[in-house]
Parts: C-alpha cells; structure tokens; sequence
C-alpha cells in the first residue's frame, strides 16, 4: 500500500478530508485504507492549491471513526 496523506476532519456533508502527501493526486473511485488496513471509502474530488491539495473522500459508512492525523493508504 501507498501513503495518501493525513485524515484532516469529517465536513458537514460527512464526507472525509485528507491532506495529500503524494507527488501526484491519485484517481477519483480510488479506495482509501486507514492505518490498519481497513477500507474507508473512495476519493470523490480533489481540491485546494496544487501544490498543496486535499482529497474528499466519500465514507463505506457513515459515522467512521479516524484519529486526526492518521494516516491513509490507497493501493
């Protein structure tokens, strides 16, 4: 598995926002794994600056637990 980037917070849409730590943003429908592996959801959108953007990442369910700052995979 690869780094995507951080679990930033939840918005009020549900949706999860991450910071992006790779060099490229990968797909939209690409799955997200949080630190243990298990699946979260799929990137819906990418936003932010270029240098330094966000991924939107649509939860598996709703009410997912992350810790701010954990890390996310995608493979």
């Amino acid at each position: 598995m690869r780094r995507l980037g951080y679990f930033l917070h939840v918005s009020s849409s549900g949706r999860i926002i991450a910071k992006l730590t790779l060099p490229r943003p990968p797909r939209i429908g690409t799955k997200v794994f949080n630190s243990q592996g298990r699946f979260i959801g799929r990137i819906t959108d990418v936003i932010g600056p270029v240098r330094a953007p966000y991924v939107v990442i649509k939860p598996l369910t709703p009410g997912i637990e992350l810790r701010r700052y954990e890390e996310l995979y995608i493979r």
